[in-house]
């Protein structure tokens, strides 16, 4: 029988009530034990709406008001950091001198310093350490992982010429949903776009090619909104220089861009271009919407994590490279709605993979029962989904990001200067 991994939360806003708590109900050896949430729970008899407390809407979780009472719970096997990102180092370092396994929500901590602080407390004390970059179990992610690295498809897009990624929100500062999250505002460590959202797309870059040989960055506060010095777009170049086992040898340049200003009803995702196929994606992955709509029963839904067919990813392709009908594109990608020929090419709409948050946590809630049964955390650690040293390369990228956008340059020897660090 598995070991059962009593959860501690801290923090009670839409990161754990539509993201943490309904993917970890969905692992069958995982416990939400206790939540921390500073507001006393309401009065018998008052009215409370589904969202405002805890207590209110899981009556069986335990409820502590700071986190120190959490930490010093002998139960709790794994903290989740769900608090503001100025906050993440001071609490995940007491969650590991306490003795618990850690998982921080992105940004992991505003510097690159603060990060291998981090990871030397939880390898020394045999701790797993993690951050919760969901956005690699998107479905538009991993059907691009799938098509880039699958011999089966990979050779219509190496060599890859270009790569744009965009996550882009509607955000003006007059709309009633701009105070939600006005902490990300906030002049402190760690906030502002290029570190909530670029966290993301900076992650996915990385995991699928590497550390980039130089950067080049521009932020801008568009809106205008106080305080200036806080970025609510960016865009940043990642370029990979040839290399005989890199890319079939050939360069490669990547471009992400994130704005709160985009009146667009379909938001632009990716746009790859190989040498014998492209790929585009147009709106955002489906499991953000239906978490906030269907909270933990989202999950358990036939659909849960499914694209709308409107929505799944073009794929386009010389008429050399395939046979210019459906059977054609249909044999190398499955399942094809909409297939069209364009000239020389042959575009059609591919069946993506399912996203899938819950499966972050099956593999985290995995490791950490190894480790509390016995096992050390360096046969452990190889295992993981998401290791803290790859998000301590997110961040460190963001510092360079940063440093481009104020000297107006590029940033050169991005793997020493991390080293640096």
């Amino acid at each position: 029988m598995s070991t059962v991994i009593n959860v501690g939360l801290i923090g009670y806003g839409l990161s754990t009530t539509a993201f943490h708590i309904p993917t970890i109900t969905a692992v069958p050896n995982a416990k939400v034990y206790a939540v921390v949430q500073r507001a006393a729970p309401p009065q018998a008899g008052s009215s409370s709406k589904k969202g405002d407390h805890v207590t209110v809407d899981f009556p069986d979780v335990k409820h502590y008001r700071d986190a120190t009472s959490l930490f010093k719970d002998p139960n709790v096997h794994l903290v989740i950091i769900c608090t503001p990102s100025p906050g993440h180092y001071d609490l995940a370092k007491e969650a590991l001198l306490n003795g618990k396994h850690v998982v921080v929500e992105k940004p992991f901590c505003p510097t690159y310093a603060d990060c291998s602080s981090l990871i030397s407390i939880a390898d020394e004390n045999n701790l797993l350490l993690t951050v919760y970059q969901n956005r690699r179990f998107d479905s538009d992610f991993l059907t691009l992982k799938k098509y880039l690295t699958s011999p089966h498809t990979s050779f219509l897009f190496t060599p890859i010429v270009s790569v744009t990624s965009q996550f882009n929100r509607y955000r003006l500062p007059t709309a009633p949903s701009s105070t939600a999250k006005a902490w990300k505002s906030e002049d402190l460590p760690g906030n502002g776009i290029l570190y909530d959202l670029g966290s993301h797309l900076i992650d996915q870059i990385l995991h699928l090619f590497g550390l980039p040989e130089w950067i080049w960055a521009h932020t801008d506060n568009q809106r205008q909104t106080e305080p200036l010095e806080i970025d609510d777009s960016f865009t940043l170049y990642m370029y990979y220089n040839a290399k005989p086992d890199f890319n079939g040898g050939k360069p490669l340049t990547v471009e992400l861009k994130s704005t709160m200003v985009s009146p667009v009803a379909r938001q632009n995702r990716w746009v790859v271009k190989g040498w014998q196929g492209g790929y585009k994606k147009f709106g955002m992955d489906v499991q953000e919407d239906q978490l906030r709509e269907y909270g933990i029963e989202a999950v358990k839904r036939s659909d849960y994590g499914e694209e709308r067919v409107d929505e799944w990813p073009e794929v386009t392709v010389p008429k050399g490279a395939v046979e210019a009908d459906e059977e054609g594109l249909e044999g190398i990608f499955g399942r094809v709605a909409t297939m069209r020929a364009y000239g020389g090419f042959v575009n059609g709409k591919v069946k993506p993979e399912k996203g899938d948050y819950v499966e972050y946590y099956k593999n985290v809630i995995g490791c950490v029962a190894r480790i509390v049964g016995g096992e050390k955390l360096d046969g452990v650690k190889k295992d993981l989904h998401i290791k803290p040293e790859e998000a301590r390369n997110v961040i460190g990228i963001i510092q360079l990001a940063k440093e481009s956008a104020k000297i107006g340059n590029r940033i050169d020897g991005v793997e020493k200067r991390l080293s640096e660090m």
